[in-house]
């Protein structure tokens, strides 16, 4: 199955929407203008649904260096931090899903900002697992991503596990599966949507 079946990027308005996701709502924060520049990034910790708490921190390191609308650069290595913002684990082979929320990014010299993070796409650890299903390269991001866009990534590309997301939402993404739980494995390719924000930016909602 090629990438363009399985990822789908749906704007505004469209007719199916976001798909709503059990145990983790995704709010939306109306139109803010966000300025986000895409880049990749992987996952520094294995993140089991039938495990993870509220509230856990988690990070990612960008796979590259890019720099923000604002001209901020965010070099290869580059630190992002977060939380799980919301986990539902599978009761008797049911729907699982986690939200993660990242939040600051921390450049190499120990300096934090804050930003906004938006989940584009999300890829195996590795290559072997990648053949797998179909896909054999992650693809580059983008230079720029539309403030309304919304993403459905449709289970298969990442194992049997669906990824959701919305530049407007006020979490960065949200991962589920229809039946039992999931593990997101150390090294998974998050793709990002970025932009440096201030402590009195634009509000990211409710």
């Amino acid at each position: 199955m090629s990438l363009s079946q399985n990822l789908k990027y749906l704007a505004v308005g469209a007719a199916t929407g976001l798909l709503a996701c059990s145990g983790a709502a995704i709010a939306q924060s109306g139109n803010q203008s966000w300025q986000l520049v895409g880049v990749n990034a992987r996952l520094d910790q294995t993140i089991n649904s039938d495990s993870v708490k509220q509230g856990q921190a988690i990070e990612a390191r960008l796979d590259g260096t890019v720099t923000t609308s604002d001209g901020m650069k965010l070099e290869k290595g580059t630190e992002l931090m977060g939380t799980v913002a919301d986990a539902a684990s599978s009761a008797h082979g049911g729907p699982a899903s986690l939200t993660l929320l990242f939040t600051k990014a921390q450049m190499k010299d120990g300096k934090q900002i804050p930003v906004k993070v938006t989940l584009l796409a999300a890829y195996p650890s590795s290559q072997a697992d990648s053949g797998e299903y179909g896909d054999s390269l992650v693809a580059p991001a983008p230079r720029h991503v539309d403030p309304q866009q919304k993403v459905v990534q449709q289970a298969g590309m990442l194992r049997h596990v669906e990824m959701k997301s919305s530049v407007q939402g006020q979490n960065s993404g949200t991962f589920w599966k229809s039946d039992g739980n999931f593990r997101l494995a150390k090294g998974t390719y998050l793709q990002v949507g970025i932009a440096a924000t201030s402590d009195s930016g634009p509000s990211t909602g409710e």
